[in-house]
């Protein structure tokens, strides 16, 4: 009878088998490998089937633990064996999400079938479909979404430029820099070697990172260049060659691509474009050199000279920072790194103004929800911006603003306290359960009044707090005061209501 294999799962649980030279517990065994105990004992039938051809035997006492029993020379042979067979990958959670997130965007807008999946990941229908799931949430986040076809597959839906980004995105979430800056510098025409670490090494490796690094350096980046900018750079561009090259050009809007053509770093991009078809074979029409342009748009240092410091953008920094530490905290005036990133934003947002290139934050909701003191307070000063030039302060600064001011509250340890009134039935010791419990979660609460519910609709005393947080409904609420119903508890449900008032909790 053939013996199956084993996968590289079980070949790590026989191998440390192999190697010890007691018994251990399933647990211990578990805890050794990152993996579950039920994981464990599961595999063990395959693995003492797989050793008894070998004269090998799993062992299993209840109290003693778990062993292998057999001829020495046989172990160490079977150990040494071991070490050169290379079984089927068995991949965790996280990494078939990834992989699965990676096959959709890499495959999109042609539809991928679930089997296609399970083959690849070595994996059941069941778990497949609870990994596309799970990749769903990921992919709303990026603004695209998942179409089911019956009987053909799941589809990633979205513009070609949003799917470009994901895989950017995903790829910098997935491999470590370090790696991605080793495979930058390997020697063009090296063979592309399976990568085994987690993430999407193997994928990274077959987008020929070496030669869009040579064509950045040579156009564009010093040749010494090997931080951040030089990786993600070189990255989006093999991506954006990768998409080409499989048909999938990028799609821009008339007045849009207009826009992007005419900019000054076009040129540059262009130049990248010509690059890119000499060296790789391909030809990038202009919505991909528009594409090229508004990503390098992104990075303030290929701003050419027209975009240094203009003269008024320093009393509009003075500005946002003076109101910022009247209405957050003192010591915000005093923050350096605030007044830089503002000015380089203040520079960025002027050419976007200057040549209508769309202004969007894709995080403005999380901002809106994370930091509703801030945010406010930003609105406010956003309010009283006059225009840039000839154009109008667009709303989507609100957020960025809220992004700066939050930063450097929380770089600082400066966040601003919010002021909270606890209204609990009268004789109910439980309210300060609800005090210790919210002071646990939000560290930026500042308890000003516990009070009973008679005595607060009597008084109406909530006008002093930012925010009434009550185990009972009330009868009568103050204008212009926020008011949450929350268990005493502060169950799950109640902090996601809070965390809109609050910010995320801490625990």
């Amino acid at each position: 009878m053939a013996v199956v294999p084993l996968d590289s799962r079980q070949a790590s649980i026989t191998r440390l088998l192999l190697t010890e030279e007691r018994p251990s517990t399933v647990e211990a065994i578990a805890s050794e490998l990152n993996l579950t105990g039920r994981i464990v004992r599961y595999n063990l039938p395959s693995i003492d089937t797989y050793l008894r051809p070998e004269g090998l035997r799993v062992m299993r006492r209840r109290g003693v633990g778990v062993w292998v029993q057999g001829d020495e020379d046989r172990r160490h042979a079977l150990l040494s064996a071991l070490g050169s067979v290379a079984g089927p990958r068995v991949l965790d959670g996280d990494d078939r999400k990834l992989r699965v997130l990676a096959a959709l965007l890499d495959e999109s807008p042609r539809p991928v079938h679930i089997a296609d999946l399970e083959e690849a990941l070595g994996a059941s229908r069941p778990t497949v479909r609870r990994d596309v799931r799970a990749a769903e949430a990921w992919l709303e986040g990026h603004h695209l979404h998942l179409q089911r076809l019956p009987g053909v597959g799941i589809a990633v839906r979205g513009s070609e430029l949003d799917i470009r980004k994901g895989l950017l995105s995903l790829v910098l979430e997935a491999v470590p820099a370090e790696e991605l800056l080793a495979e930058m510098v390997k020697p063009n025409g090296s063979p592309t070697q399976s990568a085994e670490g987690r993430g999407l090494s193997e994928f990274a490796a077959r987008l020929d990172l070496p030669t869009h690094r040579e064509i950045l350096t040579e156009q564009l980046l010093p040749s010494d260049d090997g931080g951040s900018m030089a990786m993600v750079a070189t990255l989006y561009l093999a991506i954006v060659s990768r998409r080409v090259r499989a048909g999938h050009p990028a799609e821009m809007r008339g007045g849009q691509l207009r826009s992007l053509i005419d900019h000054p770093v076009a040129a540059a991009a262009a130049r990248i474009a010509a690059a890119v078809e000499a060296q790789a074979g391909l030809v990038l029409g202009d919505a991909d050199i528009a594409a090229i342009t508004e990503f390098f748009l992104g990075f303030v240092e290929l701003v050419d000279a027209s975009l240094t410091t203009q003269p008024d953008d320093q009393p509009v920094i003075d500005h946002l920072v003076a109101e910022a530490a009247s209405r957050l905290h003192p010591s915000l005036a005093e923050d350096v790194q605030l007044r830089r990133s503002l000015g380089e934003h203040l520079r960025r947002l002027r050419v976007r103004l200057r040549y209508g290139l769309p202004v969007s934050n894709p995080l403005d909701h999380e901002v809106q929800q994370r930091y509703p003191d801030v945010y406010r307070v930003a609105s406010e000063i956003v309010a009283t911006l006059h225009p840039l030039g000839d154009a109008v302060v667009p709303h989507e600064e609100v957020s960025f603003l809220t992004m700066y001011l939050a930063g450097s509250l929380e770089r600082n340890r400066l966040r601003p306290k919010v002021r909270i009134t606890v209204v609990c039935p009268a004789g109910m010791a439980t309210a300060w359960i609800l005090v210790s419990r919210l002071s646990a979660e939000f560290p930026n609460v500042e308890i000003t009044r516990v009070v009973s519910k008679t005595a607060y609709e009597h008084e109406l005393a909530g006008a002093s707090s930012d925010l009434v947080v009550s185990t009972v409904p009330l009868d009568e609420q103050p204008a212009g005061v926020e008011f949450v119903v929350v268990s005493p508890l502060l169950r799950e449900k109640d902090l996601r209501r809070l965390a809109r008032f609050l910010g995320e909790p801490a625990h």
